[in-house]
């Protein structure tokens, strides 16, 4: 199964496995919680790895917030409504969704949808967003995917296509550029080798949190269905990787 892009004349707006399992939070707790797991300042040793591009000299340690991303998905209802959409429930053929992802400091994003035993397709960065770049900015939402180059569209939608399966998206946000992956694109939907996907994920050891539930940005609404992740490892936060997966079921 895999997703097809599809245009929406739409007028509204439209993981890797981590060390801690998904926790429920209420609406209280997340307002609690905000603020500080998004925004805590703490000590972080700087790793220098062999696939990364360091913007000037590393230095050996940084005050900054651990990484961390948040995302939800929006669904299309009819021509004129979106809606948010429960990641954990069942989509069927024919659903149109987007991502809507938000990162808690600025840094290097990267999405590639990635079908099961093929190679991955970059999803983000997006021709639209940044001239290409993936380069994102502190708590600013990126809608994905806002471009469907074959079809013209300034707005348009994942569609859920044959056959069933599981549809998986991995999310890559770095403090650095990776050489390894695109930085920037002139054409849309870029290949990613399946092996370099395969690798980047089975060497990705850090300790991580994950939240689901009722979460808040600071600053922005509640979103009732969200989800939370977290590299909680201050001493080895270049980056974080997770993987979203949605079922189809026919």
């Amino acid at each position: 199964m895999k997703f097809r892009l599809l245009r929406a004349s739409l007028t509204a707006a439209a993981v890797v496995a981590l060390a801690a399992p998904a926790v429920w939070v209420s609406r209280v707790e997340a307002q609690k919680q905000g603020a500080p797991l998004w925004y805590s300042v703490v000590s972080v040793d700087r790793v220098k790895k062999p696939d990364r591009k360091p913007v000037g000299k590393l230095p050996a340690t940084q005050r900054a917030a651990l990484l961390t991303v948040q995302w939800h998905l929006l669904r299309r209802v009819d021509d004129n409504t979106t809606e948010e959409a429960d990641p954990s429930k069942e989509f069927q053929t024919g659903d149109k969704v987007k991502l809507a992802i938000t990162a808690n400091q600025p840094g290097y994003l990267y999405i590639i949808n990635k079908p099961e035993g093929k190679d991955g397709v970059l999803l983000f960065p997006d021709l639209r967003i940044n001239n290409g770049q993936n380069r994102v900015f502190k708590d600013r939402e990126y809608i994905i995917p806002s471009y469907c180059a074959d079809l013209g569209a300034k707005d348009c939608w994942f569609k859920m296509t044959p056959p069933a399966g599981t549809e998986t998206m991995i999310v890559i946000f770095s403090r650095d550029r990776f050489t390894t992956l695109p930085n920037q694109i002139k054409t849309p939907y870029s290949p990613v080798k399946r092996e370099l996907v395969e690798e980047l994920l089975s060497r990705w050891a850090q300790k991580g949190a994950q939240m689901t539930g009722e979460l808040t940005i600071p600053g922005r609404k509640t979103v009732r269905y969200a989800t939370r992740v977290q590299n909680t490892n201050p001493k080895d936060n270049e980056e974080l990787i997770a993987k979203i997966e949605l079922t189809h079921g026919g």
